[in-house]
């Protein structure tokens, strides 16, 4: 019973932690805009690339080295537990479901290309395009800088990206599809995170491969495969949610610094193989759609397109190309599926001479 408890207070703290970053930045909000008081900029990722592009030491580039120190010690645990983002997408999913509004159990695109692309544009934009003029020779302390809403953000785009990058892609790509597929915040912590010593690991050898932890996770992970090969979950989408320890009826999973050396047993390694096989595996659908992707982001980006165009554009480009994206190469499998199987069927029906 006690262990019960402590597993659902675990949720209920990782809930907390993020009602408590919301407030911390309505608070910085408040101060900043209506109290004046302009000591701390903005933490976000633009930040620290303004920081390393201008030779300043901002807040940002203070946050987000403390926040990729911790990562090297937890892994993705700011994903997991800090991101108001994430939090908004669980809510999000949580409303869906109240209201009777199927969230697809979709596992599409695992290649991991999208998010770095969009890493790369960012950093190269931001960051490189002012290197070329001169890379800064020192770094200043300016904590106050960029301003935390930005400069160009507006109210009609913050509201595309709640509706967009949540409800929206939810409802077409399943839990979690930001987190999994676009963010390059999380691109990046997976960088410092392949290397973090603290990591889900079996405990005991009492896992049955039921594959609970399986259906429970919310990033899709094929933890059974992982926990199998490795005694320790290595996928790179880990955000250290702990819903897969809280909900294993054999507790035999915890979040530990170091690898215990355990393995599953003969039959529950056969049991967590099939569990993993039942899982979608890459296809040819999954290429096409990061290879069109890629090609349609990059080719808006070096034309100058993106840059150019209103803040609003800008906002819905991402998510709006990946749906479109996905729309086109989806229908375009099942022209491809429906000709192969009429094609099978005149073989078939053709006399034998």
């Amino acid at each position: 019973m006690s262990e019960d408890i402590a597993k659902r207070s675990t949720q209920k703290l990782r809930h907390l932690s993020r009602v408590i970053l919301i407030l911390l930045i309505a608070v910085h909000m408040i101060t900043w805009y209506i109290m004046g008081i302009r000591v701390v900029g903005s933490i976000g990722i633009e930040a620290m690339f303004y920081g390393l592009a201008h030779g300043l030491i901002t807040a940002g580039l203070v946050f987000w080295v403390l926040v990729f120190i911790a990562t090297i010690l937890f892994g993705r645990a700011f994903c997991g537990w800090f991101c108001w983002f994430g939090g908004y997408l669980e809510l999000s999913e949580w409303g869906m479901k109240k209201t009777n509004i199927k969230v697809p159990k979709r596992a599409v695109l695992y290649l991991a290309i999208i998010p770095f692309v969009s890493l790369l544009i960012q950093i190269y934009y931001t960051v490189l395009v002012n290197w070329f003029a001169g890379i800064p020779g020192s770094f200043v302390v300016r904590l106050d800088v960029p301003q935390p809403w930005g400069q160009t953000q507006t109210w009609l785009s913050a509201l595309i990206t709640l509706i967009v990058y949540g409800p929206v892609l939810v409802y077409v790509f399943g839990r979690k599809p930001w987190c999994r597929y676009l963010c390059p915040i999380g691109a990046l912590l997976k960088v410092f995170g392949s290397v973090s010593l603290g990591k889900v690991r079996l405990v005991s050898d009492e896992c049955t491969g039921c594959g609970t932890c399986n259906r429970k996770c919310l990033m899709a992970i094929d933890v059974m495969r992982d926990l199998s090969a490795y005694g320790e979950v290595r996928d790179s989408n880990c955000i250290r949610c702990m819903e897969c320890t809280d909900n294993c009826p054999s507790d035999a999973i915890a979040f530990t610094m170091r690898n215990k050396g355990i393995t599953l047993t003969e039959e529950a390694a056969s049991r967590a193989e099939r569990s993993s096989l039942k899982r979608r595996k890459r296809s040819g659908l999954d290429i096409a759609i990061v290879a069109m992707w890629t090609v349609v982001i990059v080719t808006i980006a070096w034309s100058g397109l993106r840059q150019n165009s209103p803040i609003e554009l800008k906002t819905l480009m991402t998510a709006g190309m990946l749906i479109v994206v996905f729309g086109v190469a989806l229908a375009l499998k099942r022209i491809w599926d429906s000709r192969k199987a009429t094609q099978a069927t005149k073989l078939s029906l053709t006399p034998i001479p």
